[in-house]
């Protein structure tokens, strides 16, 4: 399903940055967002049939040293929460991020 919305970052949630474009199956994330006018990609994969994701992401394509694990939460209008843990392996960088999607 395609999806847009919003991005928010923690502590404190605030900080939104626009998702362009996600599609989102019970196999695998791809999502584009915008942040500080740069697009940035994620890519991840599911092994238990859409509850939990891992995979990557990066300015413009992902990143072997970025890593990212979701975990999905689907409403039953088809809207989509994604909570994330991400890492940024080369410079120590890490955080939480939640994605709030809705059918584009």
């Amino acid at each position: 399903m395609r999806l847009s919305g919003t991005r928010h970052d923690a502590p404190n949630w605030k900080a939104s940055y626009r998702v362009a474009e996600a599609v989102v199956t019970p196999e695998r994330i791809a999502l584009d967002w915008i942040e500080n006018g740069v697009r940035y990609h994620l890519l991840a994969h599911s092994k238990d049939g859409g509850l939990t994701y891992q995979g990557n992401y990066g300015m413009f394509r992902p990143e072997a040293q970025w890593t990212i694990e979701l975990t999905r939460y689907t409403a039953v209008d088809g809207a989509v929460l994604l909570m994330a843990k991400w890492y940024e392996k080369d410079s120590g960088n890490e955080g939480s991020s939640m994605f709030e999607l809705k059918l584009s």
